[in-house]
């Protein structure tokens, strides 16, 4: 009887599927891999063909496949190459994918991006170079304003990036203030706003961020953690009633929050949480990041013995995740978390 990773690569060799059942057989597949080392070894080279493949949607599932599984990167130049790709779709793919690895070879790439036909992969490109801090990026993430599409991430960019870049600050503190007062902004948009404004300094924006952390609706999860990452004084104590409270249902995300805040109290209630086996995974799975972004020393502990304690597989994979990741500068983190999340290939 054939495995079901079996019958996956056997859609994906029949060229007479239609394109839709190979990009899900695709899809399945670096899902199947991602929670098995053994997969991963045996399919990178699988992988490394889709990324030639006629369709654009697969060769997109390529590009993450090869990512997972590659974990020398010795197909890293391939996969720059599709950065070139005449599919918009695959090459935003490819800026996502390239994105957390934080290498600085794929910066010259990242910079030649900036000038790419379509707004989603020059504003994605941009979104990266931010990341590490680079002020080039800014002119591209001001244009990403101007579109639905793109602006919440320019926005969630420049906060990363507006300290850095003092001779732009006037421009961008113009046209973020622009977007947090407009009549017809949206509560998101208005957040992440307020959030550039509140990095720059802005007292009345960071009272904000904290007023919708307290009483927000949809925008109150993002609330919540970002008040961790900006590290608004007031914050700290609304996070810490939240986390306290197993009812609220965003009592993961103060997790999550108070380890980017740093707080006292984080490897405490973070630890708690993860190790009780009767919490809701969602809630522990927050709690490890928690842990990840506080970084110490005994949340590293407290990590690894719930990779050897926590009985739930969702729980053990983030936490095995979480633990590769730790050390890395709480920027570069970001561009993973939650760890819970999936890949976009359009």
């Amino acid at each position: 009887m054939k495995s079901p990773h079996q019958r996956l690569v056997e859609v994906l060799e029949d060229p007479e599927r239609r394109p839709a059942d190979r990009e899900a057989a695709a899809r399945e597949l670096v899902e199947l891999c991602r929670e098995d080392a053994a997969l991963r070894e045996r399919y990178l080279l699988r992988f490394v063909t889709l990324l030639a493949d006629d369709h654009p949607a697969v060769r997109g599932w390529g590009i993450v496949g090869v990512v997972l599984c590659d974990e020398k990167l010795e197909h890293l130049p391939r996969v720059l190459r599709l950065l070139d790709d005449p599919s918009p779709g695959v090459r935003l793919q490819a800026v996502h994918a390239l994105t957390p690895l934080g290498i600085d070879a794929i910066r010259d790439a990242f910079l030649e991006k900036l000038r790419d036909p379509d707004r989603l992969v020059r504003v994605a490109a941009a979104v990266a170079l931010a990341v590490a801090g680079d002020a080039e990026s800014v002119p591209v993430l001001l244009d990403g304003l101007a579109s639905r599409r793109t602006r919440f991430d320019a926005l969630i960019a420049l906060r990363d990036v507006a300290g850095r870049a003092p001779q732009q600050r006037e421009a961008i503190e113009k046209a973020v203030r622009g977007i947090y007062g407009g009549l017809f902004t949206n509560r998101f948009d208005r957040l992440a706003a307020a959030a550039v404004l509140a990095a720059l300094g802005d007292g009345e924006a960071a009272d904000y961020v904290v007023a919708r952390a307290r009483k927000g609706r949809l925008d109150r999860p993002i609330a919540i953690e970002w008040m961790g990452e900006l590290r608004i004084p007031e914050g700290e104590a609304v996070l810490l009633a939240v986390a306290r409270d197993r009812r609220d249902p965003f009592r993961g995300a103060a997790l999550r929050g108070l380890g980017a805040y740093g707080a006292r109290e984080a490897l405490q209630l973070c630890a708690e949480a993860l190790g009780d086996e009767s919490e809701d995974p969602d809630v522990r799975c927050d709690a490890a990041e928690g842990l990840l972004l506080l970084g110490s020393e005994a949340a590293h502990e407290a990590l690894q013995s719930a990779a050897t304690k926590a009985g739930e597989e969702r729980v053990r994979r983030v936490v095995s995740v979480c633990l590769s990741l730790f050390g890395k500068p709480v920027e570069e983190l970001r561009t993973y978390l939650p760890l819970t999340g999936e890949e976009i290939v359009s």
